[in-house]
């Protein structure tokens, strides 16, 4: 943990997990449950697919045609943003108030650079969902067609 705050906070990230103590997992826990709160309150996606029964959905989940780990990295970042905005508070008053400031908007930009990677690899695999399900449809509406020439 120290290496990660020595690339915000530079030689003050003794001082500053000296400040925090114990308090870190306390901290992390209270963010991440921030998170989970946040993430159903705002960000929930509305349901493009509706599942005619829970078998379907768990043969989606199975079939790794529903991804829940866009979500989880969506909560993790959120919680991960939360406790880095705490430490950067701590670092303020414990140990330099621009040296925390500073290095608290560095670690949130390597943050979010690196959530922001994760998610286009979602992102490429959603939008080839779309395509394919697209294909299916097309091709189900060609079928359709050469059933009413006949």
């Amino acid at each position: 943990m120290e290496g990660f705050l020595r690339l915000g906070f530079f030689s003050m990230a003794e001082k500053v997990t000296k400040a925090l103590g114990g308090s870190l997992p306390y901290i992390i826990t209270a963010a991440v449950i921030a998170g989970i709160w946040v993430y159903f309150l705002f960000l929930v996606p509305r349901k493009t697919k509706r599942y005619d029964s829970f078998l379907d959905y768990l043969s989606d989940v199975l079939n790794f045609r529903v991804m829940v780990t866009s979500a989880l990295a969506k909560i993790l970042y959120i919680a991960f943003a939360l406790v880095l905005v705490v430490i950067g508070i701590v670092a303020m008053f414990a140990a330099n108030f621009l040296i925390g400031l500073i290095g608290t908007i560095i670690l949130e930009i390597i943050l979010r650079a690196m959530f922001e990677l994760v998610m286009v690899f979602f992102s490429i695999q959603e939008n080839i969902i779309l395509l394919r399900e697209e294909k299916e449809e097309q091709e189900d509406y060609r079928y359709d067609d050469d059933d009413y020439d006949d």
